[in-house]
């Protein structure tokens, strides 16, 4: 979502007001809704920082050891290096957080008798996967740089008549906010045009989407 009130604001669901104890002293909508104290909805992903669901190292951990295998508790504590009893406290907060959810691989695939599997509960792109992709993102990336070149000359019209050549501002360093407003802009007409789907709301009544990249070079591993 845009840091400013749009016309699309009002068709989502979306914590995107302030609160009324913060609305006098908080005016600012910083460059990511990540780092401020106020519940702004600016990106899918804002609040997987905001509730701090990947607080610590050890979640990140567990993740990368799970997302090419479902593993168990036991396994996790061993591979880890992790008492049993930590990695099962983890494990009981990355569910209730929805970042992970139990599985249940074929009977010939259990070690570990009844125990419980674990696997991402996002997407995880893998290194092969983003390679096959890259051609194409790279050729919207490009249709999507010609179009702000192509804009930037109204822009800069446009800026010159604003407060902010007064305050002493320059578009050189406001061009990152200007294309990051824009593709924010752009993100909320493909969802309202049903192009993008919504966020999706959580248990916990937060609305979020969340996905991982594989690092390069892991492939061949």
């Amino acid at each position: 979502m845009p840091w400013y009130e749009c016309p699309q604001e009002e068709s989502y669901d979306m914590p995107d007001r302030l609160s009324p104890s913060l609305d006098g002293n908080n005016r600012l909508r910083f460059a990511c809704a990540c780092a401020t104290a106020v519940p702004v909805a600016q990106d899918p992903w804002v609040a997987i920082v905001n509730q701090r669901k990947l607080n610590d190292g050890t979640r990140e951990l567990i993740l990368n050891a799970i997302y090419q295998q479902p593993r168990t508790i036991t396994q996790l504590a061993e591979l880890l290096g992790i008492s049993a009893p930590a990695v099962h406290r983890h494990i009981v907060d990355m569910l209730a957080d929805e970042l992970i959810h139990e599985v249940d691989p074929a009977a010939v695939e259990r070690s570990r008798g009844s125990e419980r599997y674990y696997r991402p509960s996002f997407p995880i792109v893998l290194t092969a996967d983003r390679a096959a992709l890259q051609p194409v993102l790279e050729d919207i990336a490009a249709d999507m740089a010609t179009v702000f070149r192509q804009g930037q000359e109204a822009l800069a019209n446009t800026f010159a008549s604003t407060s902010l050549p007064v305050r002493g501002e320059s578009i050189e360093m406001l061009l990152h906010y200007l294309y990051s407003t824009a593709t924010r802009l752009a993100r909320a007409q493909l969802e309202a045009d049903g192009d993008l789907p919504p966020w999706p709301e959580h248990a916990d009544g937060s609305r979020w989407v969340w996905w991982a990249e594989e690092a390069p070079g892991l492939e061949a591993r």
